[in-house]
């Protein structure tokens, strides 16, 4: 289809399969700082924000929450996965189901390989996160994380 449409044009066409190759090549591993309840909501405060994932905030993109250890009972109601940066966009996703957790610990959040860091910011001073490349049972630190330091004086 592509040799018909370009026969006879000086035309070049490039392709550029990003999302397609990358998406689901990273998870963000965040940790869970706080949980609070409200009314009929529980909300689920993890220390990665809007500025380490902007898709959900600009797209409402859906990424999927893992926990990191599965410990087999549920917590079930109204559960919303959101930032520490105090805005309404700062929200990951919903859930009514999930894994029993509580404050310290950690869970991933999945298929943020494409735009992930790419679209990261110091947005309300908050300094950028480590990326580390996990190749079978080997893995390198890639970027370091930002210390407050490197961001107030660079």
């Amino acid at each position: 289809m592509i040799n018909r449409f370009s026969k006879g044009k000086s035309s070049k066409i490039i392709f550029e399969p990003g999302r397609f190759i990358v998406g689901n090549s990273a998870i963000l591993i965040t940790k869970i700082i706080y949980i609070k309840k409200s009314g009929e909501k529980n909300f689920i405060i993890l220390d990665a924000g809007m500025n380490n994932l902007m898709r959900p905030a600009l797209y409402n993109s859906h990424h999927h929450i893992i926990p990191l250890k599965k410990k087999g009972k549920f917590a079930k109601g109204n559960l919303r996965f959101v930032g520490p940066i105090c805005e309404s966009t700062d929200k990951f996703c919903d859930q009514k189901t999930f894994s029993h957790i509580k404050e310290g610990d950690y869970v991933s959040l999945t298929n943020v390989g494409a735009y992930g860091m790419t679209l990261s910011s110091n947005y309300n001073t908050r300094p950028i996160i480590a990326e580390i490349m996990v190749s079978g049972s080997k893995h390198k630190i890639i970027r370091k994380r930002q210390s407050l330091d490197d961001l107030v004086n660079n």
